[in-house]
């Protein structure tokens, strides 16, 4: 008969656990805010570094897949072959570096808009 009590007991503290772990993670998450809203060349140097990674591989990205798609098409195969499936591998490879190069150039939010958070 306790048995039943025991795992009421138990499913009470895991759902007071949940609850401190999102409390917890609100008062993190305002935290955060906080200090962005108050030292704005954080998120500066932030964009900078992620417009710098994102980009340039981006480009990187687009020349391998062009290489690829370059070879597939020198192959001369047929299109059910090797040749398709190194341009269609090639197709994803620029589709991929085309939004790594999105990532890097879509400005992040800027800090006068966290205080509507």
């Amino acid at each position: 008969m306790s048995m039943p009590l025991q795992d009421e007991e138990r499913g009470k503290a895991i759902v007071l656990e949940n609850e401190n772990n999102d409390q917890l993670a609100a008062d993190i998450d305002k935290l955060a805010i906080k200090e962005l809203v108050e030292h704005p060349e954080v998120l500066e140097v932030i964009q900078e570094r992620k417009k710098r990674k994102f980009t340039w591989s981006g480009i990187l990205v687009i020349l391998f897949g062009l290489l690829l798609i370059g070879l597939g098409l020198l192959l001369h195969t047929g299109v059910y072959s090797a040749e398709g499936l190194i341009v269609g591998i090639g197709v994803i490879v620029v589709i991929i570096g085309i939004l790594r190069i999105l990532i890097g150039l879509i400005r992040p939010i800027a800090p006068d808009q966290l205080l509507g958070l």
